[in-house]
């Protein structure tokens, strides 16, 4: 990976944005949107003066002369959103930060060996910054992928990040509390939000229908009708996920078609707020072709700075792998 690379795809994709942002009257997210779309088209789809058109034109030219990996594109397109982000004020936490989301994808293809098939879905997809950093682990895309999220401009920034890195994505705005027209897949990713449900749940959740409100448990537990037998999904999660009022609930429902397989705590160091502090979960959907999860593993990253005790870590989950996954 070349950082020169990630430096002038930035700087082109910003100077896009800004010209739009000038002379089309667009909030700098929603010509970041645009600025891929002229990408994408080669061409100018905006009314805009013959100069900036031009101009536009020309930076459109200029990026598709560059050779690039997918890798390079979505690293500069991350530093343009959080640019962007921060220029319309919204929060930072909507999109997941990159070495976290570099963490799931390495999870995610250690466990994906041991399927035959591969398809890939976000249900609470932001961005489309984890999305897309996890199908670039694959060694060739997902017989299908799909994105959900309930926030329309969210889902525009990640059709806009799976175009510029030319993924076939499928992405639905909605909430995924709700019934989806979704197939099952093998790989459910998600960065859980957290706090309390202002989304209606499926009118067959078993937790709403006891009272329950919180959103992560809701989302999970629709989710799990859309996970083929033997199939993972591994989430983000507040460390509080457990320690919810709905807590043993949800743990019943969920042990009763899958098994949890991994509890992995973030670095400290990656949160500026204790009380942020979040985790990586696993889980594998029951299958009649593959064996229950022995034991879960449950683990804490250190700073990513102490790379022996980071590479111990890894180590264990590897060791963990090995011992629990059997191909189905």
């Amino acid at each position: 990976m070349n950082h020169s690379t990630i430096e002038t795809l930035y700087d082109i994709i910003d100077e896009m944005a800004m010209l739009l942002v000038e002379h089309a009257n667009l909030h700098y997210l929603d010509a970041l949107c645009a600025a891929s779309a002229n990408i994408m088209a080669a061409d100018v789809l905006q009314e805009v003066d013959t100069g900036v058109e031009i101009k536009l034109f020309s930076l459109g030219k200029q990026l598709l002369e560059i050779e690039f990996l997918s890798e390079e594109v979505r690293k500069a397109l991350q530093l343009v959103l959080l640019k962007g982000m921060k220029a319309d004020h919204v929060p930072l936490e909507k999109m997941t930060p990159d070495s976290v989301a570099l963490l799931i994808g390495h999870l995610v293809s250690k466990l994906v060996s041991s399927l035959d098939r591969q398809t890939l879905a976000d249900f609470t997809c932001g961005t489309g910054n984890l999305l897309t950093a996890v199908l670039n682990t694959f060694a060739k895309p997902p017989a299908a992928i799909y994105g959900v999220d309930a926030d329309y401009q969210m889902l525009e920034l990640a059709k806009m990040m799976a175009d510029m890195q030319e993924y076939d994505v499928q992405f639905f705005h909605q909430s995924s509390t709700r019934p989806l027209m979704i197939p099952k897949v093998d790989v459910i990713i998600g960065d859980l939000p957290t706090g309390g449900n202002d989304e209606v749940a499926n009118t067959d959740s078993q937790l709403a229908s006891t009272g329950c409100n919180y959103l992560p448990y809701l989302l999970v537990e629709n989710h799990l009708n859309y996970l083929a037998d033997g199939g993972y999904a591994i989430y983000i999660i507040g460390n509080d996920f457990f320690s919810q009022e709905s807590a043993a609930r949800f743990h019943d429902i969920l042990t009763s078609s899958a098994s949890i397989g991994m509890l992995l705590q973030l670095p400290e160091s990656l949160f500026k707020d204790s009380s942020k502090q979040k985790s990586i979960f696993v889980i594998r959907k029951h299958s009649a072709g593959c064996a229950l999860v022995q034991e879960a593993l449950v683990a804490s990253f250190p700073d990513i700075g102490d790379t022996e005790e980071f590479r111990k870590t890894l180590e264990k989950i590897e060791n963990w792998i090995a011992i629990n996954i059997v191909k189905y």
